[in-house]
């Protein structure tokens, strides 16, 4: 059952989403346009678009991997932006996890 759609603008081609801790914000990436949309559950909008590197797919917090960059991208969720240089790995990452 859809329960809402979101308005996402110019995102494209939605591929893996994450929910923080506290259920207040998603993090969905947007594989077709190299984005990753930050969205507030409580009024289901778009916070905020991140670009990232090329192809996203896998997400958790605090990272998206970029499948067509072959890197990933550090988040910052407080301020919602991308930390540093994105980090080098294989080839076509489409899958990360957060050890703690």
């Amino acid at each position: 059952m859809v329960i809402t759609n979101i308005n996402r603008g110019t995102a494209s081609s939605p591929w893996g989403l994450t929910v923080t801790p506290s259920g207040s914000t998603v993090y969905l990436t947007n594989s077709g346009n190299g984005t990753v949309s930050v969205i507030d559950t409580a009024n289901n909008t778009v916070l905020r678009t991140i670009t990232v590197g090329s192809g996203p797919k896998g997400v958790a917090i605090d990272s998206s991997a970029n499948s067509g960059s072959n890197n990933v991208s550090v988040i910052d969720t407080v301020s919602n932006t991308v930390v540093g240089n994105p980090i080098q790995v294989g080839k076509s990452p489409s899958g990360i996890a957060v050890v703690q």
